[in-house]
């Protein structure tokens, strides 16, 4: 089984890591970078997105997007969308805090139907855990494992989910120790993931940009290759 390509919620602003987001640009493995100006397109235009997003040409760019787990109106879920079309020119959106159950079926089904209809043709979600098959067949990529290297070493891939393609899944791993950051990804290939990002950046807020050691040597002016 392959191992899986990287896809990165990339949650930090260029003005504050102007070198992360050079690394990034220069990366030729990542399937996907997901990108969030302030929990989502904020409300005005952020001057530095547009030249900082001109240098991932050649990476596809999905808009952040949260939907609180079903509680968010579809008309204000629409209207971001909208605004990461209009302003940011994204290849795609991601809608994070997912409702993962039958009963959010229903909301699910609306979201993606205000993507579709709004020209999205590449739609991610995340509800950080598997969802009943109904609402992953809703998305091209969903994320269905979110949390600790901790609880991922207890992680198992659903019996019904291995007939899944492996690149309509995706894993995020957090707190992971740096020296086993590449056997999580191996790890994630044979559970039947396609995509996946592992960091040892921890909560609150761990999809800061690349793990921290990329970070130092970056800022150490140093080259890095590879995560």
């Amino acid at each position: 089984m392959s191992r899986p390509r990287l896809a990165l919620p990339w949650y930090v602003h260029p003005a504050e890591a102007p070198r992360e987001w050079n690394w990034l640009a220069a990366r030729r493995d990542v399937g996907f970078a997901v990108v969030n100006v302030h929990n989502g397109p904020g409300t005005e235009n952020d001057a530095y997105y547009p030249d900082a997003l001109a240098l991932l040409r050649g990476i596809r760019t999905l808009g952040y997007v949260p939907v609180h787990y079903g509680e968010r109106s579809v008309t204000d879920v629409a209207a971001e969308i909208d605004q990461w079309q209009r302003r940011y020119r994204v290849d795609g959106i991601m809608l994070d805090e997912l409702p993962a159950t039958d009963a959010g079926l229903a909301s699910c089904t609306r979201y993606a139907g205000a993507a579709r209809a709004a020209g999205v043709s590449f739609l991610a979600a995340n509800p950080g855990t598997f969802p009943p098959r109904a609402v992953l067949d809703l998305f091209d990529v969903t994320g269905v494992f979110e949390g600790t290297a901790e609880s991922y070493a207890g992680f198992r891939h659903p019996a019904w989910a291995w007939n899944v393609p492996p690149h309509r899944l995706w894993h995020l791993v957090y707190g992971c120790a740096p020296q086993r950051i590449a056997a999580v990804a191996d790890r994630a290939g044979r559970h039947g993931a396609g995509y996946v990002f592992a960091t040892d950046r921890s909560l609150p807020n761990p999809w800061l940009g690349p793990p921290t050691a990329v970070s130092d040597r970056l800022g150490a002016g140093h080259p890095v290759a590879g995560t």
